[in-house]
């Protein structure tokens, strides 16, 4: 087959773009001919798939993304295509990977009626609505159950064209067989001492993820706890907010901001939980990959893959509403507890949960909706 994969911008360390890139391959290793366009790439292009830049100009960015669905709805009325993938909503889409929040939702339940006036607002929501409304076609990839109301609340989407994937997270998080071995070796690494309690947060976007959260939990911890605190975020954004606030709180010599990293994998290894009080996530597959971690994970309720913490009870679920308040609380009661028992239940989930074949499964779809396309 000949797929085209769209996505508005790469950088090599959002979780969409790693997704994109995953499937991509994952399509390619099956023999079929995949192109990715999008209006800019940052870091290496993959050496085994053509990268088509559509280049864009606009003062904004909706206005960049009108101009790149243009340019690429041009192009694909030039070539030959069995089947277009798209991850980020724009009309014309065979296949929508939705790892993206419902827009309408937002602009309806969090914003003022004068947010939905705006160029932004409309532009967005006629995209959206080019891919959930029951007159498209778009056969549509969920990555939890979550999404589902929210997008048939607005839009009306039938279930015929909502299919649900099982996560696919990195095995390579996984704790290793010598990890007591491992975490010493790391810690020692990052040089954190014996007695250091540290609080790890993986992601970009530190404002959605509620990052100013977790630095109001580690000023309002326990005294002694407090004391030997460290909370260390792994990401790329504009850290100089966060930064101010970790000052006013008296807490900025235990906030290291370690931008977009690599070493992912041994952090979480090194680390004693893991924080995710997000404002909102579709998903969350890194509360996956801190709990095959071996880490206890402390998340909103609003996160996509919160149900698997708290069906395994390795963490604690919080709510949005109460997150502001009561996650020092939250992370001292997980302090307190036995890190065996996190552990254990770590290898209790991999064990018995589906959490890595997300990419075989799209591929599956995309292999079986090609055809009924063609016909």
């Amino acid at each position: 087959m000949r797929l085209a994969f769209t996505l508005f911008h790469y950088f090599p360390y959002g979780g969409l773009e790693r997704d994109m890139l995953a499937m991509a391959r994952a399509c390619v290793a099956r023999g079929h001919a995949v192109t990715i366009y999008t209006q800019g790439w940052t870091g290496d292009k993959p050496a085994e798939i053509p990268v088509v830049i559509l280049p864009t100009r606009a003062l904004t960015n909706h206005g960049r993304a009108q101009s790149f669905v243009k340019q690429f709805q041009a192009r694909r009325a030039q070539e030959k295509l069995d089947l277009v993938v798209g991850f980020n909503k724009m009309p014309g889409l065979d296949v929508y990977y939705a790892a993206d929040v419902c827009f309408a939702q937002k602009a309806y339940e969090e914003r003022g009626w004068w947010y939905r006036l705006s160029g932004r607002s409309r532009h967005y929501l006629a995209l959206e609505r080019a891919v959930f409304a029951p007159t498209s076609k778009t056969q549509i990839l969920l990555i939890s159950p979550a999404q589902v109301a929210p997008f048939q609340r607005y839009y009306d989407t039938p279930d015929t064209r909502l299919h649900l994937l099982p996560p696919g997270i990195k095995r390579d998080r996984v704790m290793p067989p010598d990890y007591p071995a491992q975490r010493q070796h790391w810690r020692t690494a990052f040089g954190l001492s014996a007695d250091t309690f540290l609080m790890l947060m993986v992601g970009s976007d530190f404002r959605r993820k509620g990052l100013a959260r977790s630095i109001r939990a580690l000023a309002n911890l326990p005294e002694d706890l407090r004391q030997r605190a460290q909370l260390w975020v792994a990401g790329q954004d504009d850290p100089h907010v966060f930064i101010k606030l970790a000052q006013s709180l008296g807490v900025r010599e235990q906030l290291r901001i370690l931008g977009a990293r690599d070493d992912v994998a041994q952090l979480l290894w090194a680390a004693d939980v893991f924080l995710h009080p997000a404002h909102s996530e579709a998903a969350g597959a890194v509360l996956l990959e801190a709990m095959v971690a071996g880490l206890p994970v402390i998340a909103t309720d609003v996160c996509g893959y919160a149900h698997y913490v708290a069906r395994q009870q390795q963490g604690r679920v919080i709510t949005a509403a109460t997150a502001d308040h009561h996650l020092a609380d939250v992370v001292a009661d997980v302090a307190a507890s036995d890190p065996q028992i996190w552990r254990q239940r770590a290898r209790d989930f991999i064990a018995t949960n589906d959490i890595f074949s997300m990419m075989d499964n799209a591929v599956d779809f995309i292999e079986q909706l090609a055809p009924m396309q063609a016909g």
